[in-house]
């Protein structure tokens, strides 16, 4: 196993990362990228049914807080990640590797832990020294949806239905923004709650983390000793630039949890990881039943171990 080993955990929530390859501000914010982001995203998290908790991109990286249920996770990642590096690299004329790494999800242990993570995320722009709020970051942040109470919608086109309008003969006179928009999929992209607020209702649960990332704000504002770039200053950089100094922080283990969680985590990784081992060298041998850990990825397979196979291929329904 040349990566750590993937496995999940159906209720546990990740925090989920990931940056461009050299740190290149390739997600630098623009309206047309705001909008590939928003669709892709609202689109997968619906066909694998993920809930997503908070999210903001960055100009060179993102951050999310999410879980599947299904475990199905991976599935999510692979096609978000996939389909948005084909776009961006589209747009920006480009071609080859987008991303720097496989991305990383690491496991939110406690309640105090993922309020932290969610506000840290939310406020992302804060934490990087680049605004003073997160309302003024340009880029796609789930503050706005936090903010407004709604969700946002997500737009893909669907370029298999596109052609297929486009060869009939009844749409030979209609205009490419008309057959644009009869093969446009919409996806509604809300915010899950947090397991210790659920009983909150939505308009008292986004209040709360509107409160809770602006008091978040505040404090980071008050240890900054630096003045803040403008907004303007933030956004002339161009996208195939890089940081000077890029940052580079190792991967932490887990998220939250006291010495003794830590440790009892750190030790159930270490029984999955040898269960794995044996099962694949069995599975070597080729022997016939070889049973893998629950939430890992057997070889040559594509759901988890006690895993849905389900996925909804088809947008959600119109309403009127």
């Amino acid at each position: 196993m040349g990566h750590p080993l993937r496995n999940q955990e159906k209720d546990v929530i990740y925090e989920l990362s990931n940056r461009t390859l050299h740190q290149m501000y390739a997600l630098l914010p623009e309206e047309q990228v705001n909008a590939i982001i928003l669709g892709l995203l609202a689109k997968y998290a619906w066909r694998y049914s993920v809930e997503i908790f908070a999210f903001c991109f960055m100009s060179n990286h993102f951050h999310m807080l999410a879980r599947s249920k299904k475990l199905q996770l991976h599935l999510f990642m692979r096609d978000f990640q996939s389909q948005l590096a084909k776009k961006i690299n589209a747009l920006r004329n480009r071609t080859g590797t987008f991303w720097e790494r496989r991305y990383t999800a690491t496991k939110v242990m406690d309640d105090e832990a993922m309020v932290d993570r969610l506000r840290y995320i939310v406020c992302n722009p804060c934490e990087s020294g680049l605004m003073r709020h997160p309302e003024q970051w340009p880029g796609l942040c789930s503050w706005d949806i936090h903010k407004s109470g709604e969700p946002m919608v997500g737009e893909v086109v669907n370029r298999k239905t596109y052609w297929a309008e486009k060869r009939k003969r009844k749409n030979e006179y209609k205009t490419e923004a008309e057959l644009i928009e009869m093969a446009t999929e919409r996806y509604p992209l809300e915010m899950a709650k947090l397991p210790q607020w659920k009983n909150l209702d939505d308009e008292a649960y986004h209040q709360k983390i509107v409160e809770t990332c602006h008091e978040h704000a505040g404090e980071l504002a008050k240890k900054r000793k630096r003045p803040l770039p403008s907004p303007q200053k933030v956004l002339d950089v161009k996208w195939n630039e890089r940081p000077k100094n890029p940052k580079k922080a190792p991967r932490p283990l887990c998220h939250g949890g006291d010495c003794k969680q830590r440790q009892a985590y750190r030790e159930s990784r270490r029984l999955l990881v040898n269960g794995y081992r044996e099962a694949i060298a069995k599975w070597r041998k080729g022997k016939s039943t070889v049973e893998f850990p629950d939430g890992t990825i057997p070889p040559g397979h594509q759901f988890c171990v006690g895993g849905s196979t389900k996925i909804r291929r088809e947008p959600p329904a119109k309403t009127s």
